[in-house]
């Protein structure tokens, strides 16, 4: 496993600037919105076990902060718990195939959420609307699974492109 390069970067950066644009433009108009943010922080917790990787997950919940309108924070350390533990499951499983990708995606779109629930009911003091998050997580989780494979063929057709590992 090689390290993450700056042509890496560059991809990740290019690939999250897209996802961006159309998570706050192109996907407002569907009733489902999937997180094409964490579907990036999941290919980085599979394929780049390094610094880099772990920096640039944080980067990207920092960005999903700057962007969302919410608490500064809450998407950052949520994107940076979800690289550690697909991370660790990573290292342990055999995670190549579409499938345990598809799966991975989903839990950690479900852990993301609860995770931003859980602080925000913490910080903001309320009393949370559980029943809503609960009744609406699962399909958000499916979106995002959904649009997975699309998203890590992309990223590995980038890499195969230019050269990279």
């Amino acid at each position: 496993m090689k390290g993450f390069s700056v042509a890496l970067f560059v991809l990740i950066t290019i690939t999250a600037a897209l996802a961006l644009v159309m998570q706050t433009t192109v996907f407002q108009f569907l009733p489902l919105i999937p997180d094409m943010l964490l579907i990036l922080c999941v290919y980085l917790g599979l394929h780049q076990h390094s610094v880099g990787g772990s920096a640039g997950a944080f980067l990207l919940g920092y960005f999903n902060d700057s962007f969302s309108g919410n608490l500064v924070g809450l998407h950052a350390f949520a994107m940076s718990l979800v690289f550690i533990l697909v991370y660790l499951v990573s290292k342990r499983l055999w995670m190549d195939n579409v499938v345990s990708n598809v799966a991975v995606v989903f839990v950690a779109s479900v852990l993301k959420a609860a995770t931003i629930s859980a602080l925000l009911a913490f910080y903001l003091s309320l009393d949370f609307p559980w029943s809503e998050f609960l009744s609406t997580v699962w399909f958000e989780a499916i979106a995002a699974a959904l649009m997975a494979p699309l998203v890590f063929a992309m990223l590995d057709g980038g890499k195969r492109l230019w050269g990279i590992d």
